[in-house]
């Protein structure tokens, strides 16, 4: 970590990553979840939409609280089933019943004999929705990524399994380093940091150890 500072209000704001880097957000570390769902109430009653939390544990109430969106997740999931349902029929009605609509042991070729498609309905349908569930999982969570400029920060990176952590992403529109330090070192914010992207250099050399 870079021992340069950062001035604001008379704090100092130390900073991780590469200075040369573009800021990604500034963090801030809270005691307690109930610190950390104040601090989220009040970013969001200031209109601040680009930030995240990192927690050890769900949250009640947190996800509402950042007016986070419902997931589209059990959606796809959905739709994976239903097709895998419908690819399943296919693949053995269609050849039982029109390509080769042989009686054997006395099965119906008609829709009477649908018990006996069951079994290989179920297997596909479970695998093709554990597969969209897995697949959509990483891809909707952005990975994959093989290094997090939160991970610069020392802190995070030994704290993180249990520490309450939150960043303000300087894409935010409404983002001003000054005021948004001053907001959460006033919200109980133990630690603050302003965190750069990392060089590749030091992407490569992280991803390599």
């Amino acid at each position: 970590m870079s021992s340069t500072l950062h001035q604001f209000h008379g704090h100092h704001l130390p900073f991780c990553g590469s200075k040369e880097e573009p800021l990604y957000a500034v963090g801030s570390r809270f005691d307690t979840p109930d610190e950390l769902f104040a601090a989220v109430t009040r970013l969001t009653a200031a209109g601040y939409t680009r930030y995240a939390c990192f927690t050890p544990y769900p949250v009640h109430g947190l996800p509402e609280a950042m007016h986070l969106p419902k997931s589209i997740l059990s959606f796809l999931v959905l739709g994976g089933g239903f097709s895998a349902i419908l690819i399943a029929l296919s693949m053995q009605l269609i050849p039982t019943t029109l390509i080769y609509p042989i009686v054997v042991g006395g099965k119906p070729l008609d829709l009477s004999a649908l018990p006996q498609y069951i079994p290989i309905t179920v297997a596909l349908t479970l695998m093709i929705a554990a597969i969209v569930a897995v697949t959509g999982m990483i891809l909707l969570g952005g990975m994959p990524r093989l290094n997090h400029p939160m991970l610069a920060w020392e802190l995070f990176a030994k704290c993180a399994s249990r520490g309450f952590f939150l960043t303000v992403e300087a894409h935010d529109k409404s983002f001003n380093m000054a005021a948004v330090t001053e907001l959460l070192h006033t919200l109980g914010a133990t630690d603050l940091i302003a965190i750069h992207e990392e060089a590749e250099a030091q992407k490569t050399g992280k991803s390599s150890k």
